[in-house]
């Protein structure tokens, strides 16, 4: 049986999702935890989340001849996770299906902590306090600038998600929707796209903040979306405030 999980994890004690021998990983927990029930196997996850991040949505895949049901192997894998990593769904897939060539879009959400309680332990835990002003005319502009067809590899480090499609440029991600959610805590940047580039969304909100506090022009995002112009002037987001949210096949 090829099978098909939902995972939600919190990355904060994880040097990120792929399996290292010298780290401690979110595919290197679930496969130990896994292989308590079934031997050892090997599993494919549709992101490859970095170091501190978080997921409510990462899909996963992997095989299994045990003939154990989807429920009761669902039980069993969870109960040999630790408190920060959960199986939220798990169920049989197509025996070809494969989580992360087959995804045709991921959603990441990242939040901002605005206001009094952004310093708060509960809060920044999940989020980036920003302790100055923003000027939310200018994010938006900004936010507006990323979305659509675009050369992003000035806001990103090595290789995407996967491949793009055959004569698409390398850096080439579509961004179908980006767009900020007011929260208790302060704002949400939701943002979609076929494919993200390593650090590709902390890039993106740290140029976007960097608008926001009026140390960059807009026109710096723009330019370097075009190729015309260098990396923004900005830093990357820290990675606690971003979560792997969904992923569409």
């Amino acid at each position: 049986m090829r099978a098909r999980a939902v995972l939600q994890y919190d990355g904060t004690a994880y040097r990120g999702w792929q399996r290292q021998a010298d780290a401690l990983t979110i595919q290197g927990t679930c496969e130990t935890a896994l292989a308590r029930v079934l031997g050892p196997t090997d599993v494919v996850a549709a992101g490859r989340t970095d170091s501190g991040v978080h997921a409510r949505g990462q899909v996963v895949h992997f095989d299994t001849a045990a003939g154990l049901p989807p429920a009761a192997l669902r039980r069993a894998w969870n109960a040999y996770l630790p408190s920060d990593i959960w199986v939220a769904r798990l169920g049989r897939a197509a025996p070809d299906f494969h989580a992360r060539y087959d995804a045709v879009a991921r959603t990441y959400r990242y939040r901002l902590a605005l206001g009094r309680m952004a310093p708060s332990p509960f809060v920044r835990r999940f989020a980036w306090p920003v302790g100055r002003p923003l000027d939310w005319s200018r994010m938006e502009t900004a936010t507006r600038a990323i979305v659509g067809a675009h050369d992003f590899r000035r806001f990103a480090k090595g290789a995407g998600d996967h491949p793009p499609r055959p004569g698409m440029e390398p850096g080439r991600c579509v961004i179908r929707q980006a767009r900020w959610i007011r929260s208790r805590e302060g704002r949400v940047l939701e943002v979609t796209a076929d494919r993200f580039l390593r650090h590709m969304v902390r890039a993106l909100v740290g140029a976007i903040v960097a608008a926001g506090v009026g140390r960059i022009d807009v026109g710096e995002i723009r330019s370097a979306l075009a190729g015309d112009g260098p990396r923004p002037r900005a830093t990357y987001a820290p990675p606690q405030g971003l979560v792997l949210w969904a992923v569409e096949y």
